[in-house]
């Protein structure tokens, strides 16, 4: 019995530390996201949902949205960085618009900017294109034709003083779309060093966008205001189940 309870407990802990390793990546929280001051600004719909919204006058011909430095990442480590996008084709008109992007800092004297990766995401009709002008060709990344909560996932690392990304867009498990590693044109790539932020840096729709903090549960996407799912229960119902599972062993066997 002492076997089979120590087996149960050893596979809920992997199981939680598996759970761990995803949460690893930023959480972008509404508290973090800076507005106001020529950067758009923010509402909270949820506890797990921040609406991000353009400034009203263009500046460089963009409608500039806000910024997050939440982010630690370190390309020394390679980074991957993901973002929950909240995508409903009733909240847009078609050529409205709205652009991503993560960029990272280099370091000489003090840490500063040194490049970034846009994506820009825009309704055509009854769909929404996903492009981005650093990509090889000029085909979309992804095409989404029904609503949801879509991942989007940047990807840095350094190879042969060069700096590559690579952009991957994902309905949960399930991969839309992907570029390969494309190398960016960058100067002092050997200075690269760690995220600066996430930016929502042109809003061309008066809706906005919809960033969520963590991902809903597939079950709730109908309601996604009751997606947030507490890890601390999750875990001890893991561990419950597990003892559960060995008594249930031991009494028939």
């Amino acid at each position: 019995m002492k076997k089979i309870i120590s087996l149960c407990f050893v596979c809920a802990l992997i199981f939680s530390f598996a759970i761990l390793q995803v949460k690893a990546l930023t959480v972008w929280e509404f508290e973090d996201w800076q507005a106001g001051n020529d950067y758009g600004s923010k509402s909270k719909i949820s506890s797990n949902i921040t609406n991000l919204k353009g400034e009203k006058e263009e500046k460089g011909g963009m409608k500039v949205g806000p910024f997050n430095k939440s982010s630690k990442s370190k390309l020394s480590d390679g980074i991957k960085e993901e973002v929950y996008v909240g995508l409903n084709l009733n909240n847009y008109q078609t050529s409205e618009l709205f652009e991503l992007s993560i960029a990272l800092n280099q370091f000489d004297v003090e840490s500063k900017y040194l490049t970034e990766s846009v994506v820009m995401t825009q309704k055509s009709g009854d769909k929404f294109v996903i492009t981005s002008s650093w990509a090889k060709d000029k085909n979309p990344i992804a095409v989404i034709d029904k609503d949801g909560v879509y991942t989007y996932r940047w990807e840095f690392k350094k190879e042969n003083e060069k700096i590559k990304v690579k952009f991957t867009v994902l309905d949960y498990d399930t991969e839309l779309g992907t570029t390969d590693f494309i190398e960016l044109n960058v100067k002092n790539a050997d200075k690269a060093t760690d995220v600066r932020y996430l930016w929502a840096c042109n809003i061309k729709a008066s809706y906005g966008v919809d960033i969520y903090t963590s991902l809903p549960s597939k079950n709730t996407i109908e309601n996604p205001n009751t997606g947030d799912i507490n890890l601390f229960v999750l875990i001890g119902l893991i561990v419950i189940c597990s003892l559960g599972l060995a008594y249930v062993i031991k009494k028939f066997n």
